[in-house]
């Protein structure tokens, strides 16, 4: 984990408003102006060997324009302009290219700096901007460019976080159109086991008639032994709570599969335990994707566990940490941080730490709120987004007392063993 914050954060760049018509106009002129030589002379290492000629100088000028108006206004991005960044990266994820590192995006705004000093101190260079400007606007705007240089490096760090973050969530946005089929298609095979291919179209159609994707976020619940008495999967109601999927299952050995609805999962709970006597195990609430795995794994943990009378219905969690203790193996230790924090660890690395970071300060001052702001220098609002952040990704609130302790076991984990975070 990284142990820095961004500065300044999102929620105070969201306070800030795009330049003056006038300065705006100007600006766009001197990033017009400047953009073919900085295309050139440093297009290769924004963007190296996948973009060239006009759609490179598309790139650069935007990333100019909004690195000339940060500088001359002396603000940090906008909300505006972190979307229009995040949209670079969407665009280099599709184009296959490398997004820019650091250095070579540093190098690209600095080069721009540089260049636009020259055009202020030679309108001659850019007539477009002599003429809509006098000499004296060019004298301001030059001085505040040679004011707003120390920001450079600033600027440059938020910029190419904001353009990971797009080139981020474009790849996994991807990968998950590519694979929008084969969760649903593996859902329907753990439901019904193993069936002939000519068997599976037709089933798959009876998932997605049930609209069994809606469930999700779901919670997944095994029991053992067979909970009801037919032995087909079906939909149905139990107790209080919204329709639950029932599948009995006898592979590798008796069990009854249950998926429910996240905002169900109380009421679920507390009717088996009031209804049943065999050991269930539940784990976290699942998206569609990942639903195939935490089956997978929560099936081996109860099969492979020696569950006692007071685990006739416990969670995931539980089960994973004592087997942790018990054994101190490096695959119990990573499928116990999958099962608490896993979503967390999925995100993008400017998304995950943050969160990560937030969970650290909490847990070193106590669950303070005012502290833990103090400590990574943000206002008191977002380490609380942060918190219903993470108690969104995994179900654990990082202020109650009785979630904090497997939150902070997984966070101590990823320290000792940063090998879970790549």
């Amino acid at each position: 984990m990284s142990g820095g914050t961004r500065t300044p954060t999102a929620d105070a760049a969201s306070g800030h408003h795009a330049a003056p018509a006038p300065d705006a106009e100007r600006i766009r002129l001197l990033a017009d102006a400047v953009t073919p030589r900085v295309a050139t002379l440093a297009g290769a290492l924004f963007d190296p060997g996948t973009c060239t000629g006009t759609p490179l100088e598309e790139q650069v000028t935007r990333c100019l324009l909004i690195g000339l108006s940060s500088c001359v206004e002396a603000r940090p991005l906008t909300t505006d302009e972190r979307r229009r960044l995040q949209e670079v990266g969407r665009r280099l994820a599709r184009k296959q290219a490398r997004p820019p590192t650091l250095l070579s995006l540093h190098g690209v705004v600095l080069l721009g700096h540089s260049e636009a000093l020259l055009v202020c101190q030679d309108p001659s260079l850019a007539p477009a901007l002599a003429d809509v400007t006098d000499f004296t606007d060019l004298t301001d705007l030059t001085r505040r460019l040679q004011d707003g240089a120390p920001l450079l490096l600033r600027l440059s760090e938020q910029m190419t976080r904001c353009i990971d973050d797009g080139y981020a969530e474009e790849q996994i946005a991807s990968s998950l159109a590519a694979d929008e089929e084969r969760p649903l298609d593996a859902l329907c095979s753990l439901i019904t086991e193993a069936t002939t291919s000519w068997q599976r179209p037709y089933l798959a159609k009876i998932v997605q008639a049930s609209r069994l994707a809606d469930l999700f976020p779901a919670t997944v619940i095994i029991t053992q032994g067979h909970l009801v008495e037919h032995r087909h999967p079906t939909t149905t109601r139990l107790g209080d709570c919204a329709n639950t999927v029932l599948a009995p299952l006898d592979t590798p050995y008796p069990h009854t599969l249950i998926l429910c609805s996240a905002d169900a999962t109380d009421p679920l709970l507390s009717w088996l335990r009031n209804n049943t006597t065999a050991p269930a195990i539940h784990t976290r609430a699942v998206a569609l994707h990942e639903a195939p795995a935490r089956y997978a794994a929560t099936r081996d943990i109860l099969h492979s566990s020696d569950l006692t009378a007071a685990d006739r219905l416990t969670d995931a969690r539980t089960l994973l940490w004592r087997r942790v203790l018990a054994n101190q193996r490096m695959e119990y230790v990573g499928d116990y941080v999958e099962e608490v924090i896993g979503p967390i660890l999925r995100l993008p690395e400017t998304q995950r730490d943050p969160l990560l970071e937030t969970l650290e300060s909490l847990d070193g001052y106590d669950g303070s709120v005012r502290d833990a702001a103090a400590d990574l220098n943000v206002h008191e609002k977002t380490i609380r987004y942060r918190v219903s952040r993470i108690e969104t990704l995994t179900g654990l609130n990082a202020l109650a007392r009785n979630h904090w302790p497997q939150l902070h076991q997984a966070v101590q984990l990823c320290t000792l063993f940063p090998l879970l975070l790549q």
